[in-house]
């Protein structure tokens, strides 16, 4: 193998739940409540019952549960129903660098092998852990959206290793996941451009079913690819150019405790994150401006932003889709004016009359002064020009949830069981906090059977 694999494996070896420190710990159950907490919400959304109507074709007596549910299935399908739930409504967690990422999409992955290997609370803590400590590691090292792939790339490479982690696979079956998963199943960014379909939500679910697929058949003895990540039609060469920092791996390398998930984000508003900044801008300035005094709405804001969900898609300027409206600036801005804080039920009116016409009056445009400031801060700037001449400003640097603007554990319950209480009766909700607040006292099992509908 290369010795990026090996980099990658042997730290996934060395490291147990007494390395794991306790801010690190508490951060896993953080994520772990954020993602139950939107994976609920999404739990009738279609795309999730088509999936879960696919995967109830493959029962098993050895398998894994779909959350909510007492069905098993199979390790990798469970977790593309659980990864798809986690992500559909763009509400779980963050990171963005030179490559932006939903490092909690590993979590489906996590919960579904943990599951079938019987894993402890401990456990998946740890596997969780190292999975982050990957997946934002390589965010940092180089960019696959500006050559067309997927961030997803990246993803599943932190689900092998919380999927090995947790089938006490060794350092040479750990290699050969990384690269069976690696060179056969790289992600296209078509997924994110123009009109966007179920597929958006789908794609990270998927990246971590082919890891657990990859893991299940290395546990066994299957090799892969050699040189998966440096050889020379490998993952770097062909995904990257070339372009990627070694450097960013030095941290786990040298074997150190992992602490990559304090870097992430949680998000306040079920869109997607560059828009962050943008929906709370708009909610300081609705508190000075009435929507229909409105002439113009001016949203400077950098690269990223203008790139991923800006106006060079005309798609996003009129879009027929869920998918398509949270990942509009314009839409999300405009939605944010009309209605105040964005919650999932808004999607349901994406074609709003009224906020299609606000739409109409916003233009965007990229700002090289707040572009050198990302991925340190994340500076969105709107400006309100009124029918009678007024002109108002404001601008956010850090949304809530942000690690500057962290959310508060009671905040974050308050998130939970804002999401689930129309899934999950009152009792059921305050069993799992319990649970996943001392998830070191439990098991998987315990988790996903209080999590049950």
């Amino acid at each position: 193998m290369d010795r990026v694999t090996k980099i990658l494996a042997e730290y996934t070896s060395a490291v147990d739940y007494s390395k794991v420190p306790l801010e690190t710990r508490h951060e896993v159950k953080r994520r772990i409540i954020d993602s139950m907490a939107v994976a609920f919400a999404a739990y009738n959304a279609e795309p999730v019952a088509i999936a879960r109507r696919v995967a109830s074709k493959f029962a098993t007596s050895r398998g894994a549960r779909l959350l909510g549910t007492r069905y098993e299935t199979t390790p990798d399908w469970a977790t593309f129903v659980n990864g798809l739930m986690i992500r559909y409504h763009d509400y779980n967690d963050t990171y963005l660098s030179k490559e932006p990422l939903h490092p909690s999409d590993l979590i489906g992955a996590a919960l579904a092998v943990g599951d079938y290997v019987g894993a402890e609370g401990t456990d998946l803590i740890t596997a969780v852990a190292i999975g982050y400590e990957a997946s934002v590691t390589f965010c940092d090292g180089g960019t696959l959206r500006k050559r067309g792939w997927d961030h997803v790339n990246f993803l599943g490479i932190g689900s092998v290793l919380a999927a090995a982690k947790l089938l006490r696979l060794d350092a040479a079956k750990t290699q050969h996941a990384l690269a069976i998963y690696a060179v056969p199943h790289a992600a296209m960014r078509q997924t994110r451009v123009g009109e966007l379909s179920m597929w958006k939500g789908a794609a990270a679910a998927n990246s971590s079913r082919n890891a657990v697929f990859a893991t299940l058949l290395a546990q066994e003895g299957y090799t892969g690819p050699y040189k998966p990540f440096e050889g020379e039609m490998a993952f770097f060469k062909q995904l990257l150019q070339g372009d990627f920092d070694l450097g960013v791996l030095k941290s786990m390398e040298e074997g150190r405790p992992p602490r990559r998930i304090l870097d992430t984000y949680i998000k306040p508003y079920p869109v997607e994150y560059h828009a962050q900044t943008a929906v709370e801008a708009a909610l300081k300035l609705r508190e000075r401006v009435r929507v229909e005094e409105i002439e113009k709405i001016r949203i400077d804001t950098y690269e990223a932003a203008y790139t991923i969900i800006g106006p060079k898609d005309p798609e996003k300027w009129d879009p027929h889709t869920k998918e398509t409206a949270d990942h509009s600036i314009m839409w999300i801005t405009a939605a944010a004016f009309f209605w105040g804080p964005i919650k999932i039920e808004h999607y349901r009116d994406v074609r709003n009359p009224a906020v299609l016409s606000l739409m109409k009056k916003i233009e965007v445009n990229l700002d090289p002064e707040l572009d050198k400031l990302y991925p340190q801060a994340f500076p969105t700037v709107i400006t309100v020009y009124t029918k009678g001449g007024g002109k108002y400003t404001e601008r956010v640097d850090y949304a809530k949830g942000h690690p500057k603007n962290p959310m508060t554990d009671a905040e974050l319950e308050d998130k939970f069981n804002t999401l689930t209480r129309d899934v999950l009766p009152e009792e059921a909700r305050r069993r799992a906090l319990e649970i996943m607040w001392r998830l070191e006292d439990y098991s998987a099992a315990d988790l996903l059977e209080a999590l049950v509908k």
